[in-house]
């Protein structure tokens, strides 16, 4: 009889297996390096039957870390520019019900997906509370998650390069820059950006607020940045070991499945992400034509992918975080309210066993 390891042990291997594939890439300068080069390690490692984990509370420490990294953007020069907002975050929900009902007609039609798994895998985002649905509805959680995942990837590895086609921003070092340039050292600024985290986290399990791990600490850590109580950002230890859990956290998804798994519906994601990715970028430079907006952080706010994970890339790359991260809060904030709605127009939710 084997002893399986312990799932804190699992999530220490991943995170080295990550932290090597995030040096390699960052020794190659590749954009992105913690989060793509940690995905591609333990993803390379999971198709090779390495057993790996990434615990679930590992990752909601990630997302309050992740959500004061994003509440440190809304500086008082930003909040004055917020109200040109308002046109780029209409054209983000009509972008993203476009590719919600693009990618449900897509996958009907050439997938042998029920209609409810197919409705959750088209959702643009939202990965942990699509999740959830898929278990109270009856759908397929694993070709869910699969297809959010391949989606994602393929978002990931765009992104660099459409910025890079429609903007000046210096890809390569931007993470070397802000390792030559760490921030120094101050107790008083940190602990606030400590107590983002507890109290965060402690309205997140009192609220039960979906993505609230992210979206509390987030709107705590605004507040003291926009009043001018707080100015320090998260120290980069911290922000690179965020971007190792979310990039291992996507890497550790594919294990279990098969290739024919990943080809059946994993394709037919990373097309849709290939479409979609092309449409928010014509559409950010349209948006950017009309409000005069830069087009890399619209780009970012239009790409239908997770929150956390593009509100990583706007840190990484430094991409006005602050815009980045409302269009991605108002996105998740749609989700919660419309997807719940549409899923009970087609089916019953599963119903408690009696007592």
């Amino acid at each position: 009889m084997s002893i399986s390891p312990p799932s804190w042990l699992l999530g220490l291997a991943a995170l080295a297996a990550g932290l090597c594939g995030g040096l390699l890439f960052f020794y190659l300068s590749i954009p992105l390096p913690w989060v793509l080069g940690s995905f591609a390690a333990t993803g390379l490692l999971s198709q090779l039957g390495v057993k790996l984990s990434m615990p679930a509370r590992w990752r909601g420490y990630a997302m309050l870390i992740i959500g004061t990294m994003l509440g440190a953007g809304f500086t008082p020069e930003i909040v004055e520019h917020a109200t040109t907002w308002l046109p780029t975050l209409c054209a983000m929900l009509v972008l993203s019900w476009l590719f919600f009902t693009g990618a449900f007609a897509l996958l009907k039609r050439f997938s042998d997906m029920d209609t409810g798994t197919a409705l959750l895998a088209a959702v643009p985002g939202g990965l942990a509370m699509v999740s959830a649905l898929a278990e109270d509805y009856h759908a397929d959680a694993r070709r869910i998650a699969l297809c959010h995942s391949a989606r994602l990837v393929v978002l990931l590895v765009m992104t660099p390069f459409m910025i890079g086609l429609v903007s000046d921003y210096d890809l390569a070092t931007s993470t070397s820059v802000a390792l030559a340039h760490p921030e120094p050292f101050d107790a008083v600024q940190l602990s606030l950006l400590a107590a983002c985290l507890l109290v965060g986290w402690a309205l997140a399990r009192l609220t039960k607020l979906p993505s609230g791990l992210m979206l509390l600490p987030l709107l705590l850590s605004a507040l003291l940045h926009v009043t001018g109580v707080a100015s320090a950002h998260v120290p980069l230890p911290l922000s690179v070991l965020a971007q190792l859990v979310i990039g291992c956290g996507i890497g550790i998804r594919f294990q279990g499945y098969r290739a024919r798994d990943i080809l059946r519906d994993g394709r037919l994601a990373a097309f849709t992400s290939l479409i979609f990715g092309l449409a928010s970028l014509a559409a950010a430079w349209i948006t950017a034509q009309v409000t005069g907006h830069e087009i890399a952080p619209l780009l970012l706010a239009y790409l239908p992918g997770g929150a956390p994970e593009l509100g990583v890339v706007a840190l990484a790359l430094d991409i006005d975080p602050a815009m980045v991260a409302t269009h991605h809060v108002v996105r998740v904030l749609a989700i919660a309210l419309f997807v719940p709605l549409a899923m009970r127009q087609i089916r019953k939710p599963q119903q408690p066993p009696a007592a």
